[in-house]
């Protein structure tokens, strides 16, 4: 019986720290005059003067913006962002619709959500592989807060692996991630 109670618990426990996964951008893509396939470049180009104001918006398809878990999925990118925006010393406010240009300099982040899943901390700790995979998939739009000009798109796809238990990346590192990047972009790093 000691023996099953050991083979258990060490199954367990290999179970829940397994190894994690980190997210990724692709397809960073920069605003392009033509319908075809935009040129690829290292980071969205932002002039000086609007990289001291960013506006955050979340937008997607009805089903997304319409599931019970939207609140708290823009709750985490609202807050998120917050903190990068202050520790890069830039204004910062969030919009729950798509903000229009306002005349003066800053940054429109347009945040189109294709899909997503919301996996917590705590659900990670207490149920680890059972929990699923955590995603997001949404792209970026940078766009002048002073005329609405596009400075460019980029894609966000991030997911985790279940079976990486405990120390898997949840949602709130994944939105983190995305933040750095985009504040990095901005010239803000955090």
């Amino acid at each position: 019986m000691k023996r099953i109670f050991f083979a258990s618990s060490l199954a367990a426990s290999l179970l829940i720290t397994g190894c994690a996964s980190s997210p990724t951008s692709t397809d960073r893509t920069q605003a392009a005059d033509t319908a075809d396939t935009p040129p690829i470049a290292a980071a969205v180009a932002v002039p000086a003067a609007a990289k001291r104001k960013v506006v955050l918006a979340l937008t997607g398809p009805k089903a997304i913006t319409e599931s019970k878990d939207w609140g708290e999925f823009k709750r985490e990118w609202r807050e998120t962002f917050a903190e990068h925006a202050s520790e890069a010393s830039v204004a910062y406010s969030f919009s729950d619709a798509a903000p229009s240009p306002t005349g003066e300099d800053g940054t429109i982040l347009l945040v189109d959500v294709a899909d997503y899943r919301i996996v917590g901390i705590g659900a990670r700790i207490f149920f680890g592989a059972m929990t699923g995979n955590a995603f997001i998939d949404a792209k970026v739009k940078f766009s002048s807060l002073r005329d609405g000009a596009a400075f460019g798109e980029q894609r966000y796809n991030t997911s985790s692996s279940a079976w990486g238990g405990i120390f898997a990346k949840m949602t709130p590192q994944q939105v983190d991630s995305i933040a750095s990047n985009i504040f990095m972009d901005l010239g803000g790093a955090k």
